[in-house]
């Protein structure tokens, strides 16, 4: 509990300082009666949180009051309730608010031991690490794999270049009817960056470089001319939305597309057995990196039991319940040994892609980048690769530069 506290006087903003819990004659944290806990407002998250809570009440003893409080809210509310001790001890956050939410003081990192850690994915980890410490009992894990249309493709391309062959073999614009479609954005197209040596800030143990930005390297460079060539060769339409894409997959019009686990169902329904799911192509020789999206418990800065708030985050985010999370949500655990126990074919792609995936900065400095989706719709207008990306990357770099 000590270095607990050592941790959160580093980290918050300078304010009044929570008290030190309560110690019984032993020395040991007093168990609170109750824990208020913050789930996003959804009736399936409300269903699987009960069914743990119930759990963790009948083996500690404390009571566990669940409200339900959306997701995207949650940060604003608790910068407003946690002072005033009205609010949770524990809330559920995507990996993309972290910077905010440690920028405003509103989390401690956890108290972890290797053995806590063990057999969770180290893209989720990575995903609630900031400048060292772990913010994060990460319970869910998404990224964007390949889906692909079984009366279209027999065999399915393994290789960008495996897939640019079959695009122009597959490929009737004059029909609407595609080889492969990935839409023109950053998010979906770093894969191309990445996979040659392009990124977006510097890292090291844990702490991101925002003035070390790798989007106009040449690596960066490469993969965009890469993906450029598609479009040049007409395989890829020039105005492209996801909307379009997706319609045109569940009509049967496209042999391959990049999308993620949200899709499974409309894509399922569309297409039924005609539908498989692939990890992405290789790209430069080697597997192809993909953004995660990862879903955390994080203990309130504001929580005076923040000792107890982390044990039941930590049962949360055990096997037993990683299990039933994925068994009442279909979301997929940052757990492998789980991920290697789903039989279901049709989650082959996703959860092999998992291995690959990559946390996308959480710094507040990430805002600025995605500056770089207006660079590819130049690139895709056929603008020099180079000079469009020199000149977005100067543009984050000012941007930045003005927060500081």
């Amino acid at each position: 509990m000590l270095s607990l506290l050592v941790i959160l006087a580093a980290c918050a903003p300078e304010r009044e300082e929570v008290k030190e819990p309560e110690k019984d004659s032993n020395g040991e944290t007093v168990k609170p009666e109750k824990l208020v806990v913050w789930v996003n407002d959804e009736d399936i998250a409300a269903d699987v949180s009960k069914q743990m809570f119930d759990k963790y009440t009948e083996k500690t003893g404390i009571e566990i009051v669940m409200e339900r409080v959306a997701q995207p809210d949650q940060i604003q509310e608790l910068a407003l309730a946690g002072p005033a001790g009205d609010g949770p001890d524990l809330f559920f956050q995507p990996q993309d608010r972290l910077g905010d939410i440690v920028a405003q003081g509103l989390a401690v990192p956890f108290d972890y031991s290797s053995a806590d850690l063990e057999g969770i994915s180290e893209a989720a980890i990575d995903a609630f690490t900031y400048e060292g410490e772990v913010y994060g009992a990460p319970v869910a894990i998404e990224t964007y794999f390949a889906y692909y249309n079984k009366s279209i493709i027999d065999t399915v391309p393994t290789t960008i270049e495996e897939v640019f062959t079959m695009a122009q073999e597959k490929t009737n614009k004059a029909k609407d009817e595609y080889g492969f479609l990935i839409s023109p954005s950053f998010y979906y197209l770093y894969p191309f960056i990445n996979s040659y040596g392009g990124y977006v800030f510097g890292e090291e143990n844990g702490t991101y470089d925002s003035e070390d930005i790798g989007l106009n390297n040449e690596g960066a460079v490469e993969g965009l001319t890469q993906y450029q060539s598609f479009v040049t060769a007409g395989l890829l339409p020039k105005t492209l939305t996801i909307d379009v894409l997706d319609g045109l997959f569940t009509e049967g019009k496209v042999g391959m597309v990049i999308s993620g686990p949200w899709n499974l169902p409309i894509y399922a329904a569309a297409l039924g057995d005609n539908l498989a799911t692939a990890p992405l192509p290789k790209i430069n020789g080697e597997n192809a990196p993909s953004f995660v999206g990862v879903k955390s418990w994080l203990t309130s800065y504001y929580s005076k039991n923040q000792e107890w708030a982390q044990d039941l985050a930590k049962f949360l985010m055990n096997e037993e319940n990683s299990q039933l999370y994925y068994d009442v949500t279909g979301e997929l655990p940052p757990r492998q040994m789980i991920l290697d126990k789903i039989d279901d074919p049709i989650y082959a792609g996703y959860t092999e892609q998992i291995e690959y995936g990559t946390p996308m900065p959480n710094i507040p400095e990430m805002s600025a980048v995605w500056d770089i989706d207006s660079a590819i719709e130049l690139i895709v207008g056929g603008e020099d690769v180079k000079e469009i990306l020199d000149e977005t990357v100067q543009n984050i770099k000012d941007k930045i530069a003005l927060t500081k």
